[in-house]
């Protein structure tokens, strides 16, 4: 039972991962929501990453808290330490990787009516892992490529389809990281031999067409809300964030998502990519991750804010949803570019306030600032360390 009638409170207990900002961002938007992060960094020197560290210093944070990472049972007792200390109304994981720490070891949590509701253990990796995710797909007669599962027993000589293939680890990679189109027998050899993964590889068949994707929420295989986005212009195979992408609606792909979510029973939030085949104008399922994603707050300002959502379903309370079927997002890189194309964009200020992320920017412009000094620091550092060894 909630604290307050009137708001609530919600603990993001990973608040180490790059979708922070993305899920802060959007339940900024609601006035009655206290946001308290757990946060195992306080730094973090990655290339690709973001310090997220300076969320502490965020208006739309009640509290920032950071731990010692150790033990994934020492994090657990952390989060129930959290919830207890700050009488926090919501567990919300917000990442795939912590949110299947917490599923395997749910027994030793003692806040779990705390937490948000999430689909079983054996659902969530199939869902997570490419390989388990291609068997369930065929076993359940969805739409999906033609592929093979790749071990280091496998002969390549006894591959059976044809060149190009796209090849990707099976589990232990986001943001399309270690995804390749290898055109014939010698590259693949390439990417096996180059691969760090340990785990399997899935060599799918080259659809030609063009890549959407799905953000949903789901209740017991029922989908509560939804968007569908594609990318305006896509540079490769290679799975890239969208900077740029339009909203859109279509009928038979929501009949699919329908199908494939009952199938896996799902429960919680889920972003699933599709792909049209050009051959017979039908949707394919390319891989779910189970988990938000990087545009979750375009979705917020479309209308559909589903971290908001899914708490105020995990709390029984109605949900009000209506489909988005137009509009346009651009993230800060391409509205820089846009705006160098056309300058006069900078006077269109309802579309910067509701189609970009200006909106967070002007509200609490001290992370960005923060941010911004951390990446300067971090590439003043690289060259720096470059001159050294070179």
């Amino acid at each position: 039972m909630r604290n307050n009638p009137n708001t609530f409170s919600i603990l993001i207990p990973d608040g180490e991962t790059t979708l922070l900002s993305n899920v802060v961002h959007s339940l900024s938007l609601v006035r009655n929501v206290k946001i308290y992060v757990l946060s195992s960094h306080k730094k973090r020197y990655f290339k690709y990453s973001i310090d997220n560290s300076c969320f502490k210093h965020s208006r739309f944070i009640e509290k920032f808290i950071y731990y010692k990472n150790t033990t994934t049972e020492e994090w657990i007792n952390k989060i129930d330490a959290t919830v207890k200390a700050y009488d926090i109304d919501l567990v919300m994981p917000i990442f795939d990787v912590s949110t299947k720490r917490i599923l395997e070891h749910y027994h030793k949590l003692k806040s779990k009516s705390k937490l948000c509701y999430l689909s079983s253990l054996a659902n969530f990796e199939t869902a997570l892992r490419k390989d388990l995710l291609y068997l369930f797909l065929k076993s359940n007669n969805l739409p999906c490529p033609d592929s093979i599962i790749v071990d280091s027993k496998f002969e390549y000589d006894a591959i059976s389809m044809d060149f190009p293939l796209v090849a990707k680890p099976t589990y232990g990679f986001n943001g399309g990281m270690g995804v390749r189109l290898v055109k014939n027998r010698k590259e693949l050899l390439e990417y096996v031999k180059t691969s760090k993964a340990d785990n399997p590889i899935l060599l799918q068949k080259f659809i030609e067409g063009f890549d959407v994707t799905c953000s949903v929420l789901c209740k017991n295989g029922e989908i509560q809300a939804y968007t569908m986005q594609k990318a305006v212009l896509v540079e490769s195979i290679k799975v890239t964030p969208q900077f740029e992408f339009s909203f859109f609606h279509n009928e038979t792909l929501l009949e699919l998502m329908k199908d494939l979510m009952k199938a896996l029973n799902w429960s919680g939030v889920a972003n699933i990519d599709f792909r049209l085949d050009k051959t017979d104008n039908t949707y394919k399922v390319i891989e779910i991750n189970p988990r938000f994603w990087l545009n979750t707050e375009a979705s917020a300002l479309a209308g559909v804010n589903f971290p908001y959502l899914y708490c105020l379903s995990t709390l029984n309370e109605k949900v009000e949803f209506t489909p988005v079927k137009n509009g346009t997002f651009l993230h800060l890189k391409a509205l820089v570019k846009h705006l160098k194309r056309n300058p006069l964009l900078i006077f269109k200020t309802k579309f910067l306030l509701n189609n970009t992320p200006v909106r967070f920017v002007i509200k609490d412009p001290f992370v960005l600032l923060c941010k911004f000094i951390w990446r300067t620091n971090n590439i003043i550092s690289s060259k720096i360390l470059k001159r050294k060894t070179s």
